[in-house]
């Protein structure tokens, strides 16, 4: 309540002109005495005053685009920022813009940063649309002038990315789908780019080789989803790919086809497969090529751990177990001098698949999977923890929320849990679910969230050399308060 007073006076005391904010100081003065608050408020309303006269004169004698213009800007919106104030400091800040592209031409570098600004500011007043033109604009800048900085332009690709899968947790089903889709095209780009600037048979290409792999599972999450996000993306799908995609060939070499009904595609499927795992077979046969430049060009403990990844493909794609591809990579870690507690520590627990991001550094893999168990239990514990599973959205139970490396695009959501055990067979299934504790007590959902932990996949535990049931798993299960 103090802050919402503190902003009313704020917007008030900034508006009244100059000379009776003088003739108000010894007043205010004494009022801020008793309160800070209203102290503060004065303080930087009389340099806003103080900035607005400057700026007008700065404009009455160079006119309004000069560059002598930009640093009161700038100091304007700081103070604006400190008392939240969103709306004037994005409309500042579109005025700041006009003035350095006035000053810098509408293609120059250093436009950059302003732009980053404007997409924090529109985070705060969730604009999201204009987010994603902004993040467009940053992106048109980077191809046209600094286009041979591969990985400049890449990430500027991948920041568009992080922030469309973030909008998907926040919207509804229609954008969902509608944000989704853009994300492929962009993923079709990107892949273009790597392929073009690095070759595909490079070492540089292969973690943006691996993201295009991992799109391809998130696809079928989305084809397979609940709540009427299913349908629309296999008609989505249908419209920009047509049904091939959604063909798929049996263990008999029989074609599973699709057809139309009514109003939208009907997948035909076998028993027992998602829609569209033709879908998954493709991400293995990227997997595959990209073992095949790890293997060619990388260390034995590099090739250990694609190896890794090669199997988590080959189970989701129903190619196999991948327990051989498990025990080789385990062989091959030992051999290449890994602790062998380490490598069997890591082994012998089940894990969600598949991982999203790709390591061919087993000391970077072994963190980030103790970095998501170590905020709920040690992991020297003899429990059996695999940390926090974060659901993406409600039609999606079973995928994790894509976590972006940037902390900028990890939105603040406010997450309801369970903590949980159950049991993973030995080809990765969950079963024998049992809620153990809810935040909050009350939840209602638990038989919703032993269904939803059933249907992810997991790598099963490698324990002497064979794939093992192993009972009594703990996890934390969060998910959106939507």
């Amino acid at each position: 309540m103090l802050m919402h007073k503190n902003k009313i006076i704020s917007f008030i005391i900034s508006r009244l002109p100059l000379f009776i904010l003088l003739c108000l100081g010894g007043f205010l003065s004494q009022a801020a005495e008793d309160s800070p608050l209203i102290g503060s408020a004065l303080g930087n309303a009389e340099q806003l005053a103080a900035y607005r006269l400057q700026i007008e004169d700065l404009e009455f004698e160079f006119g309004p685009y000069h560059p002598s213009l930009i640093e009161p800007l700038e100091s304007m919106i700081a103070l604006l920022n400190e008392d939240e104030d969103y709306e004037r400091v994005a409309q500042l800040q579109n005025r700041q813009f006009q003035v350095m592209r006035t000053e810098l031409g509408f293609e120059h570098l250093d436009l950059v940063p302003l732009l980053q600004s404007i997409v924090t500011t529109q985070l705060a007043l969730g604009n999201w649309e204009e987010i994603s033109d902004q993040l467009e604009h940053i992106r048109h800048l980077r191809t046209t002038v600094d286009g041979e900085n591969t990985e400049i332009l890449l990430g500027a690709i991948q920041d568009q990315i992080d922030w469309l899968f973030s909008r998907i947790t926040i919207e509804d089903r229609r954008e969902q789908v509608r944000n989704f889709f853009k994300i492929r095209d962009l993923y079709e780009e990107l892949e273009d780019i790597v392929e073009d600037k690095y070759g595909e048979d490079s070492l540089e290409a292969v973690p943006w080789l691996y993201k295009v792999a991992h799109h391809e599972y998130h696809l079928v999450s989305f084809l397979n989803a609940s709540k009427g996000l299913g349908s629309d993306s296999v008609d989505r799908l249908v419209r920009r790919e047509g049904t091939f995609g959604l063909e798929s060939q049996n263990r008999n070499g029989l074609s599973s086809r699709s057809f139309f009904g009514n109003s939208s595609l009907i997948p035909v499927i076998d028993k027992g497969r998602p829609i569209g795992d033709g879908y998954l077979r493709d991400a293995y046969s990227m997997v595959k090529k990209i073992q095949d430049v790890v293997e060619e060009n990388s260390d034995l403990e590099a090739q250990a751990m694609i190896k890794i990844y090669r199997s988590d493909f080959q189970l989701l794609s129903d190619r196999g177990t991948g327990i051989r591809g498990y025990r080789d990579a385990r062989d091959m870690l030992l051999e290449a001098g890994i602790a062998e507690e380490e490598v069997h520590w890591f082994f012998e627990r089940p894990m969600v698949i598949p991982m999203e991001t790709l390591h061919l550094n087993f000391a970077d893999a072994l963190a980030e999977l103790r970095e998501r168990i170590e905020p709920i239990a040690s992991v020297k514990e003899q429990e059996m923890h695999l940390g926090i599973f974060t659901s993406w959205t409600e039609a999606l139970r079973s995928t994790p929320m894509p976590q972006s490396k940037n902390p900028f695009w990890q939105l603040d959501h406010p997450f309801k849990y369970a903590d949980i055990s159950f049991s993973v067979s030995s080809r990765g299934r969950a079963s024998s679910v049992d809620v153990l504790v809810t935040a909050p007590e009350e939840l209602d959902s638990k038989r919703s969230i032993s269904r939803s932990v059933r249907d992810i996949h997991f790598r099963p535990a490698i324990i002497d050399n064979k794939a093992r049931r192993v009972k009594d798993v703990h996890m934390r299960y969060r998910f959106v308060d939507e």
